[in-house]
């Protein structure tokens, strides 16, 4: 290969990566969608185009995206696997126990996330995406994933986690926001409506699920029933926000 082939190699590799990563926070974005609107319903896709998938869940996946760098950076400063050589631990008594039984383990490790995703309550995303993510996080390692293009250890398997793990916990915060409407723990309701008067609880109001398009979505807790309605330009929606104190 000739030197002046590097850069059309890399130019290459390059846009290669993008398109995948393109398609990936597409199919991240896809998931916390599919997550937040199945409890509802909505099929939110035949209202959604690409572009607005990518704008209707650019903030909760960052911001998502961000809480969960941060731990893993942490978590990783702070692993003691980071004070041991490499394979320093397998004659340990841990060591030597995990290779012995870690069929078993692995069963077992499998049998309990599917019972949890199964039937645990709805705080389970708060712990199955690392559950799930992880072990292929540890493949992915294994087989030196990304090792050309993050020849570092470290921030190569904090990369690799986030990767594995995002797409699980996009779909859990999906999960988790539309549970906190049909519960009325947080939500936003509709202050101005003929069917409410001033006086109403907020418990008691119709909730705003959110928008597509041209299009607003609105729960009736009395009633679990769906409201689908048109933007008008010109018209004011009004709403307030609650949030139950525990």
């Amino acid at each position: 290969m000739t030197d002046e082939s590097i850069p059309e190699q890399l130019k290459k590799h390059s846009s290669i990566y993008i398109y995948f990563l393109s398609l990936y926070f597409v199919a991240v974005g896809s998931l916390y969608l599919w997550g937040y609107w199945s409890p509802f319903g909505v099929n939110i896709l035949e209202y959604l185009s690409l572009t607005d998938i990518a704008k209707s869940t650019a903030y909760p996946i960052v911001s998502v995206f961000i809480s969960l760098a941060i731990g893993i950076v942490l978590g990783e400063m702070s692993s003691v696997t980071q004070k041991l050589p490499s394979g320093g631990g397998r004659n340990t008594a841990e060591g030597l126990f995990l290779r012995k039984y870690k069929r078993l383990l692995g069963v077992l490790y499998i049998a309990g996330t599917l019972a949890l995703l199964v039937f645990g309550p709805v705080g389970k995303w708060l712990v199955l995406p690392m559950l799930a993510g992880a072990p292929i996080a540890l493949y992915a390692r294994g087989r030196n994933l990304l090792a050309y293009q993050i020849p570092a250890e470290a921030p190569r398997s904090v990369c690799l986690f986030l990767l594995a793990t995002l797409p699980f916990f996009a779909f859990g915060l999906g999960k988790t926001g539309a549970n906190s409407i049909l519960e009325g723990k947080i939500f936003y309701y509709v202050i101005d409506n003929d069917s409410i008067t001033p006086s109403s609880e907020p418990s008691q109001r119709i909730r705003f699920i959110g928008h597509a398009g041209d299009f607003l979505f609105f729960w009736e807790p009395k009633e679990s029933i769906l409201l689908i309605s048109k933007f008008e330009a010109g018209k004011t929606l009004r709403l307030g926000r609650f949030e139950r104190k525990s």
